[in-house]
C-alpha cells in the first residue's frame, strides 16, 4: 500500500512435488478410456518453502526497518531516512556483481547474517551523533540491498512461468498477513527492544538454509551486463510503467494523510490489496501478464479520475480504495515476482531484479521532496496529475509482448476441452 494455494488443479505425489495435471480422453470401440498425463510445471514443496522463508523474512524485516526509522529511531536518524534509501538503491545494483562471484546459496546464508548483525547495532544508537546516525543507515540499506536481487533470482530458477504469479501471490499474501502482526510489536518497543526484536526476526531467515534445496540450475544460467539489460527494449516497456506507479503511489501518500486524513480507507486498501495478491496470482498466470496489468493502471487511473473531481465524498474515496486495492495486488505480484524473471527466461535474474527494484527507493526518496509541493497545489490538482500519468504509463504495455507463452495457454484451452469432453461422454 498477501495457506497456500501454490496450485490449481494438483495433486501431491509420495516424493513431495505437486504438479499440474490434464485429462486426456481416448475414444476405443464406442467405449472412453481415461488417461491422467502430467501437464505443465513442478514446483517443489521444499523450493517454494525456500522462496517463502527468505522473501517473507526479508520484505518484512524491510519494513520493520522503516518503521524503527519512521517512528522509533529519534529525530536526528529520521530526518536522514533517505540515506537509508539511497544506500538501498545502490546496493542492489552492487549485489549482483558480487553475487556472480560467489555461490548462491553461501551468498544469501551471508546476507541474511549481515542483517542480523545490523539489526544488533541499533543498540548502540544512544551515543550515535550525526555522522554515527548516518554510518548505521547505510549500514542498514547495505545489508538489505546487497543480496535482495539474489534472493528473488530464485523465483525464475525455482518456478516455471505458468505457476510464477500463483507462487509469489501466495508469498505476498503471507507476507502482508504478518506484516501487521510484526509492526503491532514493535509499536510500544524501546530502541534497545526494537534491536533485539529485528535481530530475532531475521534470524529466522536462517531456517530456509535448513530445507537444504538444490538451486544448481540457478547458477548455471547464462551471466547478463547491465547494458544488455538497459538496450532490453521488452524489460523497459515494462520497466516505464512499474516506475510510474511507484513515483505516484509515494507521492500521493502525503497527500492522502494531510488533505484527507483516510486512516480507515487506506486499512481497508490494505486488507483488499492482501487478498488481491492471491486473486491476481491466479489470473496472471491464467489471462497473462499484459492484459492483468493494463486493466489494473485503468482501475487506478479511474480511481484517481473520481478523487480528483470529488475528493472529499466518501463514496469517491471508497471506491478509490477498492480499486487501489486491487491494482495493488496485480501490480505488486507482477512486477516484483513474475515480469523480470519471464524476461530473465534462461539467463541470471539477479541484475533483471536489480533494475525492476530500483523504481522502488527511487520513488520513496524523491517523495521527501515532491510531496510537500504536490500537498501545496490542492488534493484535485494533485490526483489530476496522477491519472494523467497513470493512464500514460498503459501506453508502453500496450507495445510490449505478453510474456505468458501462447502455448501454455493453448494447453490450458485444451485441457479445459477435454474435460468437458469427457463429461458430454461420461452423460452419453
Amino acid at each position: 500500500m498477501c495457506s497456500t494455494y501454490i496450485l490449481f488443479y494438483t495433486y501431491t505425489l509420495p516424493k513431495g512435488a505437486l504438479i499440474n495435471l490434464s485429462i486426456r480422453v481416448r475414444i476405443v470401440g464406442g467405449g472412453m478410456v481415461q488417461e491422467k498425463i502430467s501437464f505443465g510445471s513442478v514446483i517443489r514443496q521444499k523450493s517454494f518453502l525456500l522462496l517463502l522463508f527468505l522473501i517473507l523474512n526479508s520484505v518484512t524485516w524491510l519494513f520493520l526497518l522503516m518503521h524503527v526509522i519512521n517512528f522509533i529511531a529519534p529525530a536526528s536518524i529520521s530526518q536522514f531516512g533517505w540515506v537509508f534509501y539511497l544506500t538501498v538503491l545502490i546496493f542492489v545494483l552492487i549485489g549482483p556483481l558480487i553475487a556472480e562471484k560467489i555461490n548462491k546459496i553461501r551468498f544469501l546464508f551471508i546476507w541474511v547474517l549481515l542483517g542480523v548483525i545490523s539489526s544488533l547495532s541499533y543498540t548502540v544508537l544512544p551515543s550515535f551523533d550525526k555522522y554515527g546516525a548516518i554510518t548505521l543507515l547505510i549500514f542498514w540499506g547495505f545489508s538489505f540491498g546487497i543480496g535482495f536481487p539474489s534472493c528473488l533470482s530464485l523465483i525464475p530458477s525455482l518456478t516455471k512461468i505458468e505457476e510464477r504469479g500463483r507462487a509469489g501471490g501466495t508469498i505476498l499474501f503471507t507476507t502482508y498477513a504478518i506484516l501487521p502482526l510484526l509492526l503491532i510489536l514493535t509499536r510500544d518497543l524501546d530502541i534497545f527492544s526494537s534491536s533485539l526484536m529485528l535481530a530475532g526476526w531475521r534470524s529466522l531467515g536462517f531456517g530456509a538454509f535448513l530445507l537444504h534445496v538444490d538451486i544448481g540450475d540457478a547458477t548455471q544460467l547464462k551471466p547478463v551486463s547491465y547494458r544488455h539489460i538497459a538496450q532490453h527494449k521488452t524489460f523497459l516497456l515494462y520497466l516505464l510503467p512499474w516506475l510510474a506507479f511507484c513515483l505516484i503511489n509515494y507521492f500521493e501518500i502525503q497527500v492522502f494523510e494531510q488533505l484527507l486524513e483516510m486512516e480507515l480507507m487506506t486499512t481497508l486498501a490494505f486488507v483488499i490489496g492482501c487478498f488481491s495478491c492471491v486473486i491476481s496470482g491466479w489470473l496472471i498466470d491464467l489471462k497473462g501478464r499484459k492484459r492483468m496489468l493494463i486493466l489494473a493502471l485503468v482501475m487506478l487511473g479511474l480511481g484517481y479520475v473520481l478523487l480528483s473531481f470529488f475528493p472529499f465524498i466518501p463514496l469517491a474515496q471508497a471506491f478509490y480504495m477498492i480499486v487501489d486495492g486491487i491494482a495493488f495486488g496485480i501490480i505488486t505480484v507482477t512486477f516484483m515476482f513474475v515480469v523480470w524473471g519471464d524476461i530473465a527466461d534462461g539467463e541470471r535474474g539477479e541484475k533483471f531484479y536489480a533494475v525492476g527494484l530500483s523504481p522502488f527507493p527511487i520513488a520513496i526518496g524523491l517523495s521527501t521532496l515532491i510531496s510537500p509541493w504536490l500537498v501545496k497545489l490542492g488534493a484535485s490538482s494533485a490526483f489530476s496529475l496522477a491519472s494523467f500519468f497513470l493512464f500514460l504509463a498503459v501506453i508502453p504495455i500496450f507495445f510490449a509482448p505478453e510474456l505468458l507463452p501462447e502455448k501454455v495457454v493453448k494447453e490450458r484451452e485444451l485441457r479445459k476441452y477435454m474435460e468437458e469432453a469427457k463429461k458430454v461422454a461420461g452423460r452419453g
